[in-house]
């Protein structure tokens, strides 16, 4: 069993020794980027749903949707209601159509990048890295 001895430097600061490291990102994986969108947009909408559901139960039983409806009604307007069922249905077409647009257009935004770091060679980032230091067992 061979031993490792520590420098020093590193055993007596107590900090671990950071390096920096350039590193180039020349391409983004397209089918990667389309299912995260497609999570990330659909637990929005089901969030988004569900909030919308919780705030027009609220304002329902608290007569919100009465007083409002009382409201244009003022205006000169006969007959004014609004019909949860249809605002329902509305939202959840909006919501299926802006999920896939958005998930279409993060999509094609991994394209263009892909397209334009081939033109210049890629997006360099620097950052720093720990060194890991494996201890040796003391006797």
């Amino acid at each position: 069993m061979s031993t490792t001895s520590l420098p020093p430097t590193s055993r007596s600061s107590g900090r671990p020794r950071m390096r920096r490291v350039t590193r180039v990102v020349r391409d983004i994986d397209v089918w990667s980027v389309f299912k995260v969108g497609v999570i990330f947009h659909l637990v929005l909408f089901v969030v988004a749903l569900v909030a919308v559901t919780l705030l027009w139960s609220v304002a329902n039983s608290t007569g919100t949707i009465d007083n409002v409806e009382n409201f244009f009604e003022s205006f000169g307007w006969e007959s004014f209601s609004f019909d949860g069922s249809a605002l329902f249905g509305n939202f959840v077409a909006f919501g299926l159509l802006a999920a896939i647009l958005g998930t279409a257009l993060w999509v094609v935004g991994a394209v263009m990048f892909n397209l334009i770091t081939e033109l210049v060679g890629g997006v360099r980032v620097t950052v720093l890295e720990e060194e890991v230091v494996l201890s040796s067992p003391q006797d």
